[in-house]
């Protein structure tokens, strides 16, 4: 979960306080109401597969593994220019993150993948993503999706660098499908 800051002694370093801007998180998709959800799945799935075990001797640790790989399942994905080019994709935050989330992570693309994440649409990559009406998406995508806990709409990532018009073109025709 993502720091919550609402009074001004947690927010030190990080702007504004919640109670100095006079106002909260909104009630249905903030940091408090999205973890109260993820607890509440959490809480279901627990007492519901352990009935007839003793309490003492269930572990939820296997539950919300196995919840967090249901987010990005179905995914395959490739990273394009996200990470610095001297060090192995495998070892980076994002690359892990994603396969915590259930994507497949690769180096190269092939017609598996279903999602290219880049900074720039300017990449060989990304441009492989738009002629075969692939998601082009920015690496915030994924970060959404593991603070969430749920796959995000692709539509509200999108890479700088595309032409706009035809961008949004592109983003509507691969939502559509």
């Amino acid at each position: 979960m993502e720091r919550y800051h609402y009074f001004a002694a947690s927010c030190r370093h990080s702007g504004q306080s919640l109670s100095e801007l006079m106002q909260d998180e909104r009630e249905s998709d903030g940091a408090l109401a999205t973890i109260l959800d993820v607890l509440k799945r959490i809480h279901t799935i627990f007492f519901d597969l352990g009935v007839g075990t003793a309490l003492s001797s269930r572990d939820v640790r296997p539950v919300i593994k196995r919840m967090r790989q249901e987010v990005l399942q179905g995914c395959k994905l490739v990273f394009s220019r996200v990470f610095p080019s001297d060090c192995r994709p495998q070892h980076q935050i994002m690359w892990k993150m994603a396969e915590q989330l259930g994507a497949v992570c690769c180096s190269e693309v092939d017609p598996s993948v279903t999602h290219v994440v880049a900074v720039h649409a300017g990449t060989e990559k990304a441009r492989w993503a738009v002629k075969h009406k692939k998601f082009l998406l920015h690496p915030r995508w994924i970060e959404a999706c593991n603070y969430r806990w749920h796959r995000q709409p692709e539509e509200d990532f999108p890479v700088p660098g595309l032409k706009e018009d035809k961008g949004k073109e592109k983003v509507a025709e691969i939502a559509h499908l």
